[in-house]
């Protein structure tokens, strides 16, 4: 059989054809989809099933109307996305909302992304598309949350703790702060709500209007727990009570001493008042023992000089023989002289008392004399004139 020169021509043309381009089932199969897809992978961060597999890794069917699922996708929503991802750390008993309704595109890209993660805005800006940003903005901010990194506390996915955390306080607290500075074992004395691991009771882990992260200023936040105890409730107050520095005193967290004191007394007392006033030569017992808080209240009081009563019958209380007969003199014609009811303008508070003619804390003379006094009646010229 003689082929014609035309013949000859339209069969070259079709080998070459055969040669240059790819079968059908191979076009079907590895489709280039960058010719009509062409913004699918061109941010930062490029899905690795793309870069890896290709598009037909997802889209298994591209371009067939018989296709099963809509984009031609070999399956729908997170059934999709577990066909890679393991499925368990999505599955844990607190999930994110997203996650529960299974909105994975509501945070990530599918194709490529700007972000890490294909996330589809950076962190904290895609919480805040959901969380109101005004609870994370206050004159204290968390460092953490100052600086975006929300996922280093919260699983994003889901989580075996409330809150989606990745632990419950305090172990979650102490990945970033010493767990020895707030309980240590070594202390004997510990706040009873850190003891017990609740840290959020006077911190907000975000942002809050007081200083280290405070729920409230001090002593507001002292006062939701102790403002109940009638030691709060009396007329006069210690002046560090009075402007709410209770830290002063307190250790807030851990401490050596009872009540959480910073130190012991006497020697806290003395980081205000001045030692030597205590330690004259002659020392009332209460006073060499360290035992201020026998007669004096230490948050608020009724009495002057923060005294737990009246100031005769603070003395009454150890001295009651005192008020039982004459009192430093006596004769046919006195009972004693009197311990109140008398104005004394020498005296601190105006009136008579037991503190006009002894000094309660030391003194350099016999009895606890508050003027110089060799035998017992020299200080009476103290007042009187002769």
């Amino acid at each position: 059989m003689k082929i014609s020169k035309r013949d000859s021509c339209v069969l070259l043309v079709l080998f070459i054809l055969l040669l240059v381009l790819p079968s059908q089932g191979k076009a079907r199969q590895f489709p280039d989809c960058k010719k009509c897809h062409k913004y699918k992978d061109t941010r930062k961060v490029v899905h690795p099933a793309i870069t890896a597999m290709g598009c037909p890794s997802c889209h298994t069917q591209p371009h067939q109307k018989n296709a099963k699922f809509p984009k031609f996708l070999f399956a729908e929503g997170t059934d999709l996305c577990f066909g890679c991802h393991d499925k368990a750390p999505f599955s844990k008993d607190v999930k994110h909302p997203p996650v529960a309704e299974g909105q994975c595109l509501f945070c990530h890209d599918v194709h490529s992304a700007d972000n890490e993660k294909l996330l589809q805005a950076p962190m904290p800006d895609l919480c805040f598309n959901c969380h109101d940003e005004t609870k994370f903005n206050n004159n204290a901010i968390h460092p953490p949350v100052q600086a975006g990194q929300c996922t280093g506390c919260h699983n994003p996915h889901s989580s075996e703790y409330k809150r989606l955390l990745y632990d419950d306080p305090p172990k979650l607290c102490f990945n970033c702060h010493d767990k020895t500075t707030y309980i240590d074992d070594d202390k004997t004395m510990h706040h009873s709500p850190v003891k017990r691991g609740l840290c959020l009771n006077c911190h907000d882990p975000h942002a809050a209007p007081g200083e280290r992260l405070l729920r409230a200023e001090i002593p507001d936040i002292c006062f939701k727990c102790h403002s109940k105890f009638p030691e709060f409730t009396n007329e006069r107050w210690h002046p560090p009570v009075k402007d709410g520095m209770c830290m002063m005193c307190h250790e807030p967290h851990q401490a050596d001493y009872r009540k959480l004191l910073s130190s012991d007394v006497p020697a806290l007392c003395f980081n205000c008042h001045d030692s030597g006033e205590f330690e004259r030569r002659n020392q009332h017992p209460p006073v060499s023992a360290g035992m201020c808080t026998v007669c004096h209240n230490v948050h608020t009081a009724p009495d002057v000089a923060m005294l737990k009563y009246s100031i005769n019958r603070t003395c009454l209380n150890c001295h009651p023989g005192i008020a039982e007969g004459p009192h430093a003199i006596t004769n046919f014609f006195s009972q004693g002289h009197p311990l109140e009811g008398r104005k004394d303008p020498r005296a601190k508070y105006g009136e008579l008392s037991c503190v006009s003619c002894h000094n309660p804390h030391s003194s350099d003379y016999m009895r606890l004399f508050r003027y110089k006094a060799e035998k017992v009646f020299d200080l009476c010229k103290n007042c009187h004139q002769y």
